[in-house]
């Protein structure tokens, strides 16, 4: 049987490669001033890097 990516590497290296990528991709997102979509007291809201929040609509 073939092993799969997580078990060849183990599941601590790969949530770490997945942490590093996320952060990464963030970043990128914030350079190009790109929203990231985050909840806020239970609404799904984009939120700036400069600040801005704005509501999903239908973001409940």
């Amino acid at each position: 049987m073939t092993k799969s990516f997580i078990d060849e590497i183990g599941a601590e290296r790969a949530q770490a490669l997945v942490k590093e990528k996320v952060a990464e991709a963030i970043a990128e997102a914030d350079a190009l001033g790109l929203p990231q979509v985050v909840k806020i007291d239970g609404v799904w809201c984009r939120q700036y890097p400069d600040g801005r929040v704005e509501p999903v609509e239908g973001g409940q």
